[in-house]
């Protein structure tokens, strides 16, 4: 290779090596990109398994849980507020009050720095929420009835009036439930016949034992729990002497004790309710779904399917299987009889019926869930919620307020009295985004203010607030992990690629020193054989 083309090539691998050096300092940058990057994400993946969100558990209990959100808080009285409302309030005691609330604020004349409580603002202030969608107009004409009718208006409601209980529960076992309806009777009114073996007639069984008239209309829950209690009718024979026990006869039979069973059932059903807290909608309807399953099946009147007796020709005999078998079946049976002058007896146990009833009642409040408790058209093979003498049923309070005007009533004047007291401010997301909302609690810009048991409210911090509790939240930990996930993938990938790339140039530049050195050897002796030549 003569000099030139030697020094030419040189020229070449110098720019070609230089050029490569340039690119894997390139790659070696790029790859400290990709670490910060993986830095960044692990540590804002670690930061996101820390997230927390805020919750409302309003029955303490942390089953059921709600998003924090300014409708549960105040924009109405439900069973989640305990039919009071959670004030949001700035640091300085103002209402935060979302656009509906803010422009019923202003038709009531209540001004930004508070205004002078009265009747007839607080009138305004209900026909504004109307106007602006809150409440129906149907709502608001009740109220102003009541204030007009019984002077409810409370100038005081929620500052300084004593708080009136409309939601309270306690828990109480089977003991408690049959103590808090014991006023309660359940035959009283029905005639019955004081003779065991009278035809057409209603009877009651005691363990085994008639009761009179009197005895029977006294009969409470408690007896009925706690006894073998057994409603039975027995049938007189036709009047052309055929036997009471056809078909067509015991089918008559079992519809009219089934008659005065649905309002024995009834009375029993509305005593429950009454006692037990039914302004907690879950209460409600599963007691609701319980009375069905009872209608339709335990009081079920096909005499086809009916258990019956064996025959036998004597009345008593046969009144006294009807009873047994009542106590071992969870529907209506009859006690057979035959022959002329006997009577069949249809019976039925009030004591199964309401059992039966209670274990119902514990499965739709449970929603299923609770497999401890079962029923069979056989007593043995159900397992009654009235077998555990342990097991609590939610009551209301004696001293609650019922009445929906009332309830709905004070919620609204309370919130109308305070942001006169202490003032109001417009926010116009605070109803619009959770999100929004929880940053200004967790970062100490808003509070919450809940009444207090003298009848004003106080305001804290929204771990100070009893229903609100702050958890991890999970779906966002879930979405971070997912991103962390799909980040670290692409960039490990990347990694790996500038690392390919980085060998390749490394190989390239080794290969390229060895072509350099040897190049540059042989321009090195063709330079000394030159000036040989010439000395």
């Amino acid at each position: 290779m003569g000099l030139a083309a030697s020094q030419a090539r040189f020229l070449a691998i110098t720019s070609r090596k230089a050029n490569c050096e340039f690119q894997s300092m390139q790659i070696a940058q790029n790859k400290l990109s990709v670490t910060r990057d993986l830095s960044e994400i692990s540590e804002d993946y670690q930061n996101a398994m820390n997230q927390t969100k805020l919750v409302w558990d309003y029955n303490g209990t942390g089953d059921d849980v709600y998003g924090l959100s300014y409708d549960i808080l105040m924009s109405s009285p439900t069973v989640l507020n305990n039919f009071n409302p959670y004030l949001i309030t700035t640091r300085t005691g103002s209402v935060v009050l979302n656009p509906q609330y803010a422009a019923a604020a202003r038709a009531a004349g209540v001004l930004e720095n508070g205004s002078e409580r009265s009747e007839a603002g607080f009138q305004k202030f209900l026909n504004a929420l109307v106007v602006n969608g809150v409440l129906p107009q149907t709502t608001v004409t009740s109220i102003q009835e009541a204030i007009r009718d019984q002077g409810i208006y409370n100038v005081n409601a929620g500052y300084g009036a004593e708080p009136l209980s409309k939601n309270e529960v306690f828990a109480t076992n089977i003991v408690g439930l049959a103590h808090r309806v014991r006023n309660n009777t359940f035959l009283d009114g029905i005639t019955l016949s004081d003779s065991k073996t009278a035809a057409s007639s209603f009877k009651v069984s005691v363990n085994g034992s008639m009761k009179n008239t009197t005895q029977a209309s006294e009969l409470t829950l408690k007896d009925l729990l706690e006894n073998d209690v057994v409603f039975m009718y027995t049938m007189a024979d036709n009047a052309n002497g055929s036997d009471s026990n056809t078909d067509t006869a015991e089918q008559s039979g079992v519809d009219t004790l089934n008659t005065t069973v649905k309002n024995v059932f009834e009375n029993i059903y509305d005593a429950l309710c009454n006692a037990m807290d039914t302004n907690d909608p879950i209460v409600k309807s599963a007691l609701a779904k319980a009375k069905y399953y009872v209608e339709n099946d335990f009081l079920k009147t096909d005499n086809s399917t009916l258990p019956h007796s064996s025959q036998t020709k004597d009345t008593t005999t046969a009144l006294n299987n009807a009873v047994d078998l009542a106590n071992q079946y969870n529907s209506y049976v009859i006690g057979d009889s035959k022959g002329k002058k006997n009577n069949d007896t249809v019976a039925i146990s009030l004591s199964n019926l309401t059992s039966y009833f209670l274990t119902m009642f514990d499965a739709m409040y449970e929603g299923y869930a609770n497999t401890a408790y079962s029923t069979s058209i056989k007593v043995e093979d159900s397992y009654y919620v009235t077998d555990d003498p342990m097991y609590n049923y939610i009551l209301s309070s004696e001293d609650t307020v019922n009445s929906d005007t009332l309830v709905k009533a004070d919620y609204y004047m309370q919130i109308y009295n305070n942001i006169c007291a202490n003032g109001w401010t417009e926010n116009n997301k605070i109803d619009q985004d959770e999100e929004y909302l929880e940053a200004l609690l967790k970062n100490g810009t808003y509070f919450i203010s809940s009444l207090g048991e003298d009848g004003y409210f106080y305001q804290g911090r929204y771990n100070e607030t009893e229903c609100v509790i702050e958890v991890k939240d999970e779906d966002a930990i879930a979405q971070a992990e997912a991103e962390y996930t799909a980040m670290k993938s692409k960039l490990t990938y990347k990694e790996e690629q500038l690392d390919l790339d980085l060998q390749n140039l490394d190989a390239e530049i080794s290969s390229l020193t060895t072509e350099y050195d040897t190049v540059k050897g042989l321009i090195d002796k063709s330079v000394e054989k030159t000036f040989n030549m010439f000395q």
